[in-house]
């Protein structure tokens, strides 16, 4: 191996796993699948870590449907990773965003909400990203598809959430969020 391609720890640079993700939109694409799935546990479990440690700190007892409670609030933001110009944290640092299959414009908050309703599939949403990078589960539900994008850092989530106004279709997105949450917890116990 040569210089370029090897970093100091001996594992692969990231200019040669982009170089083999451009031979391979399969690979890329279901790199960026991991890469988000990372990105939101390293983001949320944090959270759920501090939450807890408050709670017993400050001497709250939480009922077991209380728990519940605080982990669909976690997964609700694992299922809006896409909110913002429809483009996860890995979309961003990867170039993809999610788009309107009739439009072609960037997907709506409530598209990307409801593509993201089959991640509780998510290994079989991985096996289908990977037959079809453009298209899996989710954005069949939704009418939306993957397209290349211009790459992004992710301070650009902060730009974005800041230019961000309170929208009635906001408020739709929690409630049918809260309605789908609801009715996961009578199938899964």
């Amino acid at each position: 191996m040569t210089k370029n391609t090897e970093n100091n720890s001996g594992f692969f640079s990231h200019e040669m796993f982009y170089k083999f993700a451009n031979r391979s939109p399969r690979f890329h694409r279901i790199s960026a699948m991991l890469l988000d799935h990372f990105l939101m546990c390293l983001f949320i479990i944090p959270i759920a870590i501090v939450f807890t440690i408050t709670a017993e700190i400050l001497g709250f007892k939480l009922l077991d449907g209380m728990r519940f409670y605080v982990w669909i609030l976690i997964f609700f933001l694992y299922y809006n990773k896409d909110f913002f110009n429809a483009k996860s944290p890995a979309k961003r640092i990867m170039g993809y965003q999610v788009i309107n299959r009739k439009t072609g414009k960037p997907a709506t908050e409530l598209q990307c909400f409801v593509r993201n309703f089959t991640i509780v599939a998510w290994p079989i949403e991985v096996i289908v990203g990977f037959l079809n990078p453009e298209r899996r589960i989710g954005d069949f539900l939704a009418n939306t598809k993957i397209v290349l994008s211009e790459k992004e850092k992710l301070k650009t989530i902060w730009t974005d959430l800041k230019r961000t106004k309170l929208k009635l279709n906001y408020i739709g997105i929690i409630i049918i969020g809260i309605i789908y949450f609801f009715g996961l917890s009578y199938i899964i116990p």
